[in-house]
């Protein structure tokens, strides 16, 4: 115990030392040796609580560290003390937002490997020994199909079996494993949503909204009408359009009249700049873009009154390059709009906090992009997208390649509805599918993983049943609606979440499907034009032959 408590000393210490050391350099600056500067350096060190603090911590670790040297091995003390690179990596990641490199994690967990084993010592030995060994015996009993087949007779059916088992079983557990990480990855988000309200919403440069049209959406007047009611002293939303027989040209121009103090801009044009209609329509409308804060939003998306000001206020810092919002579903009129507001809430949402806490953020959305106009035109504008499937993503990830940070608002914004059936709820689905698979190849296949509604349920049939198969089927949906309700209920604030939480296993079930057949083929049908994806990303004409293939890869 008093080891424990030395080192428990030693490493809380001499982490909070080294991270509110760091914290208070930064606001102290660069230390020159020239007799004058350093005497003004030395008298910021002094007034800053921060350098304070982390002293004083790195004194209690240093006496931590010699007392534990009084009666232990320093070949034994040492090596634990390196438990702090973990914590100081954790500290640097989500205290001082820093960039931490995939080598530097995995380095990490290494160090954690090797100060388990070096803390265990001897015991780790008489464990492997006698309970590993235990252990082992009773998986492998639950896992061998003894009782369906024998193995004498049928081997390559039994191991056939087996290892099917095993994998579901796996695939089970690490579904737990990131249900716990999405959970913990949404409350990281709500203590960096508490830090962007800190920053006020007095920040109100000019601006200018990008409104892509083609048709009507559901509720189309109100999703627009929403974004002319901002409370924002100046700005300029422009509606794009590709013929003046769009259905949603009647509606833009009462917008224009029940509107008479805003400005508001209807563009017209029919250009096209590659098979992206929608980035096309952008780039017809950019001419017309008066200010140096832009704004792009979907059609079908309703904001609230305050959307702009929360929106644009983390560009008032320079580092930050780019914003864009989670959003909900709302007003679903059929039971496969339900069913596809459920997802976004319940999966969604948890998918996307993950990979802000694990990656940061690589990525926007089409719900809601802002940015500067200076780093659109250094990405070449709404051009360089113009044939490619993913250009919300592509914004976003140009943004983190060079270097700026891309934040997720502490806005949450709605998606209307449409009236959909399941046959264009599941087209749109496997086009956001394959949308995804192009823009994140590598780790898409191993979104299986995360599926543990299914894995669980294939692994109880599998198992037929066991104990074993169904405790691990319960301990998957308690963790499965962990981040449902605590992200899609409390953060994105889904009422019909809350009230239809029950169909969240249902819309995972069906989100396998979807994945499934996403995997192969390059087929989508958008806004009713069919094309087929490149694997570089980029859109087609479902008639393409195998040379535009071809050459597109080369």
């Amino acid at each position: 115990m008093k080891t424990f408590l030395l080192l428990c000393s030693l490493v809380v210490g001499s982490s909070l030392g080294e991270i509110l050391s760091a914290k208070g350099m930064r606001k102290v600056g660069a230390v020159s040796f020239r007799p004058k500067a350093l005497v003004g350096a030395i008298g910021r060190m002094v007034r800053s609580p921060y350098l304070f603090v982390g002293v004083a911590c790195l004194a209690v670790a240093f006496f931590s560290f010699i007392s534990m040297l009084s009666y232990a091995d320093l070949s034994f003390v040492v090596p634990l003390t390196a438990v702090s690179y973990i914590t100081n990596t954790l500290g640097a990641r989500f205290f001082l937002k820093e960039r931490i490199s995939k080598a530097r994690w995995k380095g990490t967990l290494l160090v954690t490997l090797g100060v388990t084993i070096i803390s265990l010592d001897k015991p780790v030995e008489a464990f492997f020994r006698t309970r590993s060994i235990k252990w082992l015996s009773l998986l492998y009993s639950e896992l061998a199909p003894d009782e369906l087949i024998n193995q004498s007779g049928s081997p390559i059916a039994f191991w056939a079996l087996f290892a099917l088992r095993a994998v579901l079983l796996a695939c089970a557990i690490a579904a737990i494993a990131y249900y716990l990480i999405a959970l913990a990855s949404g409350l990281l988000w709500f203590a960096d949503r508490r830090r962007q309200r800190a920053l006020g919403l007095n920040y109100v440069p000019p601006a200018t909204i990008f409104k892509p049209v083609r048709g009507a959406d559901a509720e189309a007047y109100e999703n627009f009408a929403s974004f002319c009611r901002q409370d924002y002293p100046e700005y300029q939303i422009i509606f794009g359009v590709r013929n003046e027989s769009d259905p949603g040209v009647p509606i833009i121009r009462r917008l224009i009249a029940d509107f008479p103090e805003r400005d508001i801009e209807l563009v017209i044009s029919s250009n096209e700049f590659g098979c992206n209609a929608k980035v096309s329509n952008l780039q017809n409308m950019y001419a017309r873009a008066k200010r140096d804060v832009l704004l792009i939003a979907d059609s079908d998306i309703r904001v609230e009154p305050d959307y702009l000001r929360r929106v644009v206020a983390p560009l008032r810092r320079p580092e930050v390059g780019m914003v864009t919002c989670l959003y909900r579903g709302t007003n679903a009129k059929t039971f496969a709009g339900l069913l596809e507001n459920i997802g976004i809430s319940s999966t969604f949402g948890p998918d996307v906090c993950s990979a802000r806490a694990l990656e940061g953020v690589k990525f926007a959305f089409g719900s809601t992009i802002a940015m500067r106009r200076e780093l659109l035109e250094r990405m070449g504008g709404f051009h360089a997208l113009s044939d490619y499937l993913a250009d919300d993503f592509l914004l976003g990830n140009y943004a983190a390649k060079e270097g700026q940070e891309v934040v997720l608002s502490d806005c949450v914004v709605e998606h209307v509805s449409a009236s959909d059936t399941f046959a264009s709820m599941l087209r749109r689905q496997l086009r956001w599918a394959r949308t995804i698979r192009v823009s994140r190849p590598r780790g898409y296949r191993w979104m299986i993983l995360t599926y543990g509604t299914a894995t669980s349920l294939a692994a109880t049939l599998a198992c037929g049943f066991s104990s074993l198969a169904l405790w691990l089927l319960a301990a998957t949906m308690v963790a499965r609606f962990l981040p449902v309700f605590v992200i899609g209920v409390y953060g994105l604030k889904d009422r019909a979440l809350a009230r239809y939480f029950w169909l969240a296993p249902v819309r995972d079930l069906i989100a396998v499907g979807v994945w499934a057949a996403s995997l192969v083929g390059d087929k989508i049908e958008w806004r009713g034009a069919k094309f087929r994806v490149t694997p570089s990303g980029k859109l087609a004409p479902p008639d393409s032959g195998l040379a535009r293939l071809t050459n597109d890869v080369e």
